[in-house]
């Protein structure tokens, strides 16, 4: 297997809702903020793919991906991003 990385930026003022798919695993992104999508790939054209709508990102995984985990830094995951009130 080999292996998909690509760098997602919040270049917006705003908080961006980040959703990703299928396991419907969400978290915020912060203005500025730069986070890391990961997955298993099984060939080198597999690619993630996006969707853009008024609250954030969709993230789904290609045909011949695996697993799309998010990172940043070393560490997997933003749990420390809540949802805003309202």
């Amino acid at each position: 297997m080999m292996h998909r990385h690509r760098p997602l930026t919040n270049d917006t003022d705003r908080l961006i809702l980040l959703f990703v798919e299928p396991e419907g695993w969400d978290c915020w992104i912060l203005p500025s903020e730069i986070v890391e999508l990961r997955a298993e790939v099984e060939s080198p054209t597999e690619d993630f793919e996006f969707e853009h709508n008024p609250h954030g990102i969709t993230v789904w995984p290609s045909w011949g991906m695996g697993r799309i985990t998010v990172w940043q830094g070393r560490r997997e995951g933003l749990g420390r991003h809540e949802r805003p009130a309202g």
